[in-house]
């Protein structure tokens, strides 16, 4: 890595007369395998990315986030390996005998039915596999652009996101096909209309740190807003300060969208016995008000770190959810690791579906 790195420093300096930008790579690999039910899920990804930056010499230090690939179970065509599964078609058909299968005829609109006709179905039972599309990949380019000086920094870019008022701390989980396929639960707490196109200004005010953003276009990631025409914003702030033995982190989010929806949030975080317990409150204002309470406990077991999180969700009308999580990690070398996860939820949307799922993978960074 630091080789190619310095090969792209003399290409860049070659071209521009003297190297003055630093630029990082970084790389990244994954392989995991769920089990929920009796189904088995295998995924493996990967991740690509490029930034720079540059001293201007005057006290402004410049960031371009670069070219970002990914490919993982986040991305919708990525190939999740899923079981086969028995479907059945029925197919409405019309003659003398329709049930018996003699003089059968595929039942065409309009039809009319004489005296001594009837009508019959013939079952069809097909093998289907439930793959999704492969190839798809998410991919970035020069999204947004850092100014950073001794009184904070400045991004503008697209895709900015400022979902600052969900602190919830109860899913410790890192895969993203861990809770794949998993029951979602009669209260989910939805925060939307957290990313887009805007502004991101973040600094210190003593011992406090503090972020605003705002979004002028909060429909997607367009890196071009028409400013003047119709479009729906976000304001968010998040501050993060201690409080004795505390680390407390509060935000706010309010979206002027469809749902106009209104969300705050808290955590704090403290040490206890070899770890660090952790809980958070989410309040989300909308078109169906939820709140969420959550607790974690993250610790060291030998070389391996440990950690369990707890959530209850209630949204109005809605019966509770409740999700624990759980993870251990080892690592087996530099950069590589092997990582066990697991989900349990309660008051599920439906009852047939599933409700729990375990997780084992290895990760790699380059």
């Amino acid at each position: 890595m630091k080789k190619l790195i310095a090969i792209v420093s003399v290409l860049a300096a070659g071209f521009i007369g003297t190297a003055k930008a630093d630029i990082t790579m970084s790389a990244g690999s994954s392989l995991e395998v769920q089990s929920i039910g009796s189904a088995t899920n295998l995924s493996i990804g990967g991740s690509l990315g490029f930034a720079f930056s540059q001293d201007l010499g005057n006290g402004v230090t410049v960031t371009m986030s670069g070219l970002s690939f990914g490919n993982d179970v986040s991305v919708s065509g990525d190939g999740i390996i899923a079981p086969s599964t028995l479907s059945t078609t029925n197919t409405v058909v019309a003659g003398a005998n329709a049930n018996t299968g003699a003089g059968q005829s595929v039942l065409a609109p309009g039809t009319v039915f004489a005296s001594g006709n009837s009508i019959g179905f013939t079952n069809s039972t097909v093998l289907t596999s439930a793959t999704l599309t492969a190839g798809s990949v998410d991919s970035d380019a020069f999204e947004q652009i850092s100014f950073a000086t001794a009184n904070g920094t400045l991004t503008y870019g697209a895709d900015l996101e400022v979902d600052y008022a969900a602190q919830g701390v109860g899913d410790v989980t890192t895969s993203d096909l861990a809770d794949a396929n998993v029951d979602g639960g009669s209260s989910t707490l939805t925060t939307s209309a957290h990313d887009g196109n805007g502004f991101i200004y973040s600094t210190s005010v003593g011992g406090t740190a503090l972020t605003v953003g705002y979004l002028l276009d909060n429909s997607g990631g367009s890196d071009m807003i028409d400013t003047s025409g119709t479009f729906n914003s976000t304001m968010a702030i998040k501050a993060a300060l201690p409080l004795g033995p505390l680390s407390t982190t509060i935000g706010y989010t309010q979206d002027d969208n469809t749902d106009k929806n209104t969300t705050m949030g808290v955590s704090a975080s403290m040490a206890a016995g070899s770890g660090t317990m952790s809980v958070g409150y989410v309040q989300s204002d909308a078109t169906t008000d939820t709140t969420q309470m959550s607790a974690s406990y993250s610790s060291t077991l030998g070389s391996a770190s440990v950690a369990v999180g707890y959530t209850s969700t209630d949204t109005d009308g809605s019966a509770n959810t409740n999700t624990i999580t759980g993870r251990i990690s080892q690592s087996v070398g530099t950069g590589a690791s092997v990582f066990a996860e697991f989900v349990n939820r309660t008051g599920k949307a439906s009852a047939s579906a599933e409700g729990s799922a375990v997780l084992l993978g290895s990760s790699f960074a380059f």
